[in-house]
């Protein structure tokens, strides 16, 4: 068993398609652009609230940065009210939670969802699981696939790189798992398909299967 275990959110811990989607919508309606289905928004998630904006919205990428800014506070805004209408955990990995605390692992989050929002959606569902760090988007701090802001988290409890999992579902999860010198485990059940999990050191499509990498 390794000595930390990071974990994405969206897609990984819990399924939070929908809550995502319609904050989308939301301020797509407002510009009376027409609105994407849950199943679009699965193939635009991974990096970060602009991206998904630049990929939802027409004519996003045109306007000027502070526009940008303006929507991506306006996302965070009605997502922080909405964010747990629909959102809920994976079969499985709350058990699984509580047995990698109760044999001793550090636990860790760090999505490229904003932080403020990653915050409260791990508070509301995993209340009873005590993580050390839950990491999110920041303006203008390092998001995946740079696996900076974990490896500090790391390095201030002595837990080396190769003692780490980083565990997510998708391309930039992977990428901060082997960026960071961390085992790189793709879960399956996620937003993603199984292409999106190239080069990973582990792949599993089960939450407990977490308990058995040593």
């Amino acid at each position: 068993m390794k000595k930390a275990y990071i974990f994405d959110l969206d897609g990984t811990l819990a399924n939070s398609i929908y809550d995502i989607g319609d904050s989308v919508n939301y301020l797509l309606a407002r510009r009376g652009l027409p609105s994407h289905s849950y199943d679009e928004y699965l193939t635009y998630m991974g990096m970060g609230i602009g991206v998904t904006l630049s990929k939802a919205m027409p004519g996003y990428d045109e306007l000027p940065p502070e526009e940008q800014e303006a929507l991506r506070k306006a996302y965070t805004v009605h997502n922080e009210a909405h964010c747990l209408d629909k959102t809920r955990p994976y079969e499985g990995i709350s058990e699984t939670l509580k047995a990698l605390a109760a044999r001793g692992a550090i636990l860790g989050i760090f999505t490229n969802k904003p932080e403020i929002l990653g915050q409260k959606v791990a508070a509301a569902l995993f209340g009873g699981i005590s993580f050390a760090f839950v990491l999110g988007g920041l303006e203008g701090a390092p998001m995946k696939p740079n696996p900076a802001r974990v490896l500090e988290e790391l390095e201030k409890r002595g837990i080396a790189p190769a003692d780490a999992v980083f565990v997510g579902d998708g391309k930039p999860d992977i990428a901060t798992g082997k960026n960071g010198g961390m085992i790189a485990c793709g879960v399956t059940w996620g937003f993603k398909g199984m292409e999106e999990l190239e080069g990973a050191d582990v792949i599993i499509s089960h939450p407990r299967e977490l308990l058995e990498i040593g």
